[in-house]
């Protein structure tokens, strides 16, 4: 028997940050409602904005029957960017828009709560890769028990088939989903034939010798070395922070809040430059400090650059780990 499942989304949002003092109210940034507004439109290449969708039963009509990758796309790593590049010649040929489907919040977030922070970006940071490179639509379901319990037939026929009517999935060779992860490429093969889409698969990606992965990106971010993890990456590792200035301390410096979910990298000094959304360039460039009880401290070769205001969003991409 099937069991309709509600994946509207309230959880997934820009998660602004705040920069402020180290009070505890600072420490964790809160999630807003995406109903509220996203506050700032992601927009791709072509000017067109990415639109966030929560419910499958709202899709609008000029995005069905897209190519759909399908993905936790943590870090967006040099493998997620192999789908990303067969989703693209996917669509070119069709003229199909292309969308992710990216749960919030991340799997393991529901599965072990109590872990430490792992992930290596935000919804919003997320949001920001998709939509500069010119995907359509990101579909972003609540995951929750209810979400994680489907049969995986129940997903494809009610999600897939009957919400987004997908032209063709996309996806890595060891993708799993539904219940007790039964589902896998080879079920999304059989049923593609029967439902009527197609199902393109990507083998892993390996670079200087070590297969991209989440877990390895990770790895080397704990270890302070910036520079192999942004090679896996294959761009700079983005941390997301708000755009309030206060608590000034010595020099401009000001202590930043890290998003609770997000790894920290090792404790030292690493050079940053901080930039807006969609921007084709930085605001400045600076330093973030990382002491051994984990506090960050930002300080900017310019901080006028840096408009207040609670509703703005800052990236900031980590370059390198300075020596000493």
């Amino acid at each position: 028997m099937n069991t309709m499942v509600d994946t509207r989304n309230t959880l997934f949002s820009p998660y602004r940050g705040r920069i402020g003092d180290l009070g505890q109210r600072h420490q964790s940034i809160a999630p807003r409602d995406l109903h509220q507004g996203m506050g700032v439109p992601f927009v791709g290449p072509c000017g067109s904005p990415l639109q966030l969708v929560t419910d499958a039963a709202t899709l609008p009509a000029d995005l069905q029957a897209s190519v759909m990758m399908l993905g936790s796309f943590d870090g967006f790593h040099r493998g997620h960017q192999a789908l990303m590049a067969a989703a693209q010649a996917a669509a070119l040929v069709g003229s199909s828009p292309i969308g992710v489907m990216s749960v919030e919040p991340h799997p393991r977030q529901l599965f072990a709560p109590q872990a430490k922070a792992f992930r290596l970006g935000t919804p919003a940071t997320k949001a920001e890769t998709f939509g500069r490179l010119g995907v359509d639509f990101l579909y972003s379901p609540r995951f929750d028990h209810a979400f994680a319990g489907q049969e995986p037939e129940d997903f494809i026929d009610e999600i897939l088939v009957g919400g987004f009517k997908v032209s063709r999935l996309v996806v890595g060779h060891n993708f799993r989903f539904g219940r007790q992860r039964r589902g896998d490429v080879d079920l999304l093969r059989r049923l593609g034939q029967q439902r009527g889409f197609a199902v393109a698969v990507v083998e892993d990606v390996h670079w200087d010798d070590a297969t991209c992965s989440s877990t390895r990106v990770r790895n080397l971010l704990m270890s302070g070395d910036i520079e192999a993890a942004n090679s896996l990456l294959g761009h700079a590792w983005s941390v997301e922070l708000g755009a309030e200035p206060a608590a000034v301390l010595r020099s401009g410096e000001k202590i930043v809040a890290w998003h609770g979910s997000v790894l920290k990298p090792a404790c030292g000094a690493y050079d940053v430059m901080v930039r807006l959304p969609n921007a084709s360039g930085p605001l400045s460039h600076g330093c973030i400090t990382i002491d051994a009880s984990g506090v960050a401290t930002l300080a900017l070769e310019c901080w006028r650059a840096i408009e207040p205001g609670p509703q703005a969003i800052l990236f900031v991409d980590f370059i390198r780990r300075r020596a000493g």
